[in-house]
């Protein structure tokens, strides 16, 4: 009773939150799109390099996994706005409305734990890493780890409010009986 009665009160209000996330997540998707031709235009820098003038510089593949890993960073919150993340049970769309919620709400559940775990660990993670200046080891020219690492637990910063918002959109089905 006391849920309902804060879903009336609040829903709303609740709906421009959940607008506020939803453009969040989708201009983390937009952000991730163009790291993903940033990745691009230095792979192919690579390839230009290497075979056309016979030499590869460490510079590119730092460059490029630097890339690579901003795309899947940012890509997390938008493919989950979006609804494109795989479903794993086979039989979800076999089930009622309100048990496919119920299953959605157990995962929104364990991703929340995961999201909370990457977050509060990664930001003392991301501060030492600022602090000691941290560089790659895995080439000659030492790249800057450091804003990589920053953006640890700000993508799973915005991917936790989007799973909030669905976990919360899940159970308001749950409760309600309809989306």
């Amino acid at each position: 009773m006391l849920i309902k009665f804060f879903i009336k009160q609040f829903g709303f209000t609740m709906n421009r939150i959940f607008k506020i996330i939803d453009s969040t997540s989708r201009v983390s998707g937009t952000i991730a799109s163009w790291f993903i031709i940033f990745q691009m235009v230095v792979t192919v820098a690579i390839v230009i390099e290497r075979y056309f003038f016979h030499r590869g510089d460490d510079w590119s593949f730092e460059l490029a996994w630097m890339f690579y890993s901003m795309v899947f960073l940012f890509a997390f919150a938008y493919t989950l706005v979006e609804k494109g993340h795989v479903r794993v049970d086979p039989l979800f769309n076999l089930y009622p409305l309100r048990m496919r919620a119920v299953v959605s709400s157990i995962s929104y559940l364990f991703l929340l734990i995961v999201c909370g775990a990457l977050f509060f660990y990664g930001i003392p993670f991301a501060k030492t890493a600022w602090a000691i200046k941290e560089c790659s080891w895995h080439t000659t020219v030492g790249a800057p780890v450091y804003p990589i690492k920053t953006m640890i637990p700000i993508a799973f910063g915005v991917l936790g409010l989007q799973g909030i918002a669905e976990l919360i959109r899940s159970l308001s089905v749950v409760i309600k009986g309809k989306e």
